[in-house]
């Protein structure tokens, strides 16, 4: 496997935890299950989305 293709599954890993934890927290809270799914919806997209900019700058992934 490439090393940039296993980064970029990584990120995607990192960025599921960082969704079910946004979505823990909303259930803790008292959250109801919509909201805890919009707030996991929008945790993956912003972890993603930051995880993938920051491997860039890095030169971890891109051409």
């Amino acid at each position: 496997m490439q090393h940039k293709s296993m980064y970029v599954i990584i990120a995607v890993l990192m960025a599921l935890v960082a969704a079910l934890a946004g979505s823990l927290v909303a259930v803790v809270d008292g959250g109801k299950p919509t909201v805890a799914f919009r707030t996991g919806a929008t945790t993956f997209a912003s972890a993603l989305t930051l995880v993938l900019g920051v491997m860039i700058c890095l030169g971890v992934v891109g051409s």
